[in-house]
C-alpha cells in the first residue's frame, strides 16, 4: 500500500471519528457534520482509487476467489436465519396438545380479540417485593401472550408502583400483587384476578358501545340477586352477566306492566307464585312484537305459565327426571342431580359443548312438543340420556317410572300467534341450576350465558368456559400389567444392553 493510500485512510477514519464525537456532543445531526462525513467518504474513495492495481490483484489471486466464495456462503446462511427469525416473530402458529386445550382460548375470547380493530392497551401495576408479585406477573404475561397470539393489536406494559406513581395515582392503584387494566377506545376496565374469563370480560365492557339490558321478572318468589350467601338466589347469575357487560334488571310485572323498551331479553326463573292475568297479557303482547325470553320453572309450582307456553307449542310435563342406577342391592334412584348430557349440534346455544360434558339439573321437568304455531320451530338441546334417566309423577319415586330420554331444555322461534315479528323462546324444566350453588357446576354457566347471549343477537359471543386441568388415568387389568412388564419393562433395556455390547465388540475388532 502506497504512502498517499495511508494518508487518505487515516483522514477517512479521523473523518468519522470527528462526526461521532461532533454529533454526540450537539446531542443530534446538523448540518454542519455533512463535511466530516464527505471526508470520510472522498478519503476512503481516494484511497482505493490510488491503489487500485494491489486491490485487483489481490481479488484475482485463487486463494482470494475461494475464501469470498466461503464468505459468501457464510453471508447467505447468516441473511437466510435472520430473515427466517424475522418472518417468524411475525407470522408463527402455536399448537395445543393438552388433552383439555388448557393451553389455548375458548372461542369466546378468540372471538372478541378478533373483532379487534383498534390498538388494545392492558396495564399491569405492580410493586417490586410485594407478595405475590412476580408470580403473578409471570403467569399473566403467559396468559396476555395467548391473546397476543390471536391479534397484534393487543400490547401489554407492566407499571412498576414506586417508579410511576403519577400513573398508579391516575388510575387508583393503592395495591401491589398486581391489578390491571385494559384501555381500548378511551374506555377502561380494571381487573384483579388473572383469569381468562375476567379478561375476556374486560375487553367485552370496553368494546361494546353499550350495556345489554336483561330484566328478571319478580314478584312471584323468585330468588334474591343481592344475596351470594343464600344458596338458593340468583345472585351469581348477576355477577356474571355484570361481567359480560349485561345490565341485569328486576321488572315487578304487577307494579309496572310492561316490558321496557330498551329489554334485549327477558328473563322467567324459578316463580314459586301465580303470575296474574294482566303479568300474561303482557308477557304475550311481548312475545308477539318478537321478544326474546328465557323460562326456567320447577315442576308441581302452580306458576300459571302452561297456557303462554302452550301457544307457543310447548307442554310441561310436569314430573320429576332423576337418575337411577343398577346395582348390586337393585335400583337405586339418585334424585340429587339429573345430567343433561345429549346436545343439540345445530342450536347455536348447544352446538360447542363436547360429547363428554353434561348440564347438572336437580329433578327437572321433561319439556314436551305441542301444537306448534306455523312456521315455529321447536329444537332440544338439551336432553337426559334415556339409559338411566326415569320421569315419575312425584318424589316418592314409587313404581318402574317412565323411561327416557327426556327433553329439559328447548329452544322455540318464529312468528307468536297474532305476531308480526319473529320471537325467541328458551325454556327450561327446572331453576335449581341456575342458583348460587349449581350455577358453576359444569356446562350449567355456559348453557345459562349462551341462552342469554342468543337471547341477545349476540349468538358470535357463544362459547364455553375455559378447561381445566385433568388428570389423565391408565387404569391396567392384572393381565395387562404383567404384558407391560414382561413386554416392555424388561425386554427393551435388555435389548438396548446387547446392541450396545455389540457394537463395541465390533469397533474393538475393526
Amino acid at each position: 500500500m502506497s504512502r498517499l493510500g495511508k494518508v487518505l485512510f487515516l483522514i477517512s477514519g479521523l473523518s468519522v471519528v470527528a462526526f461521532l464525537v461532533t454529533r454526540f456532543i450537539l446531542g443530534g445531526f446538523h448540518p454542519t457534520l455533512w463535511i466530516p462525513l464527505g471526508m470520510a467518504f472522498v478519503g476512503f474513495l481516494g484511497a482505493l482509487w490510488v491503489d487500485r492495481g494491489i486491490y485487483l490483484e489481490f481479488l484475482t489471486m485463487k486463494t482470494t476467489k475461494h475464501g469470498m466464495n466461503m464468505g459468501v456462503m457464510i453471508l447467505s446462511v447468516l441473511a437466510m436465519l435472520v430473515a427466517i427469525n424475522f418472518i417468524s416473530l411475525r407470522h408463527y402458529k402455536t399448537f395445543d396438545f393438552s388433552l383439555a386445550q388448557v393451553n389455548s382460548l375458548s372461542d369466546q375470547s378468540v372471538k372478541v380479540v378478533q373483532g379487534l380493530d383498534s390498538e388494545l392497551k392492558i396495564i399491569f401495576f405492580y410493586k417490586e417485593g410485594a407478595d405475590g408479585a412476580q408470580q403473578n406477573r409471570k403467569a399473566f404475561q403467559t396468559l396476555v401472550k395467548r391473546y397476543q397470539d390471536i391479534s397484534h393489536q393487543v400490547h401489554l406494559d407492566f407499571v412498576e408502583v414506586n417508579k410511576r406513581p403519577d400513573l398508579a395515582e391516575q388510575y387508583g392503584v393503592n395495591k401491589g400483587g398486581g391489578v390491571v387494566f385494559v384501555e381500548y377506545k378511551g374506555k377502561r376496565n380494571r381487573i384483579e384476578r388473572i383469569e381468562e374469563q375476567e379478561i375476556t370480560g374486560a375487553i367485552i365492557k370496553t368494546t361494546r358501545d353499550k350495556d345489554k339490558v336483561v330484566y328478571l321478572v319478580t314478584g312471584h318468589g323468585e330468588g334474591s340477586l343481592d344475596d351470594v350467601q343464600d344458596t338458593a338466589g340468583l345472585a351469581q347469575i348477576k355477577n356474571l352477566l355484570e361481567g359480560n357487560r349485561y345490565q341485569l334488571k328486576p321488572l315487578p310485572l304487577a307494579m309496572q306492566p310492561e316490558i321496557p323498551k330498551d329489554a334485549d331479553a327477558v328473563l322467567i326463573i324459578g316463580p314459586k307464585q301465580s303470575f296474574l292475568d294482566l303479568e300474561l297479557k303482557v308477557l304475550e303482547k311481548y312475545m308477539q312484537d318478537g321478544g326474546n325470553l328465557l323460562v326456567a320453572v320447577d315442576p308441581a309450582v302452580d306458576h300459571g305459565l302452561g297456557g303462554l307456553l302452550a301457544k307457543a307449542g310447548v307442554k310441561l310435563s310436569n314430573n320429576y327426571v332423576i337418575t337411577v342406577m343398577q346395582t348390586a342391592l337393585g335400583r337405586m334412584a339418585d334424585p340429587s342431580v339429573t345430567p343433561g348430557s345429549e346436545f343439540s349440534i345445530s342450536n347455536s346455544i348447544t352446538k360447542v359443548f363436547g360429547k363428554n360434558e353434561y348440564v347438572l339439573f336437580r329433578m327437572p321437568q321433561g319439556i314436551e312438543k305441542g301444537t306448534l304455531p306455523e312456521g315455529v320451530t321447536f329444537d332440544e338441546i338439551v336432553k337426559a340420556a334415556g339409559d338411566n334417566s326415569y320421569g315419575f309423577p312425584n318424589t316418592r319415586f314409587e313404581g318402574e317410572g317412565a323411561k327416557g330420554p327426556f327433553t329439559l331444555v328447548a329452544a322455540l322461534k318464529g312468528k307468536w300467534p297474532g305476531g308480526t315479528n319473529d320471537f325467541q323462546l328458551v325454556v327450561a324444566g327446572d331453576s335449581d341450576f341456575l342458583n348460587n350453588q349449581m350455577l358453576y357446576r359444569n356446562l350449567n354457566r355456559d348453557l345459562f350465558l349462551n341462552s342469554v347471549l342468543t337471547l341477545a343477537k349476540e349468538e358470535n359471543m357463544v362459547s364455553i368456559t375455559p378447561k381445566e386441568i385433568s388428570a389423565t388415568e391408565l387404569t391396567l387389568t392384572e393381565n395387562k400389567f404383567y404384558i407391560f412388564i414382561f413386554a416392555f419393562v424388561i425386554p427393551l433395556p435388555l435389548i438396548m444392553l446387547m446392541a450396545s455390547g455389540f457394537l463395541w465388540y465390533r469397533r474393538r475388532n475393526a
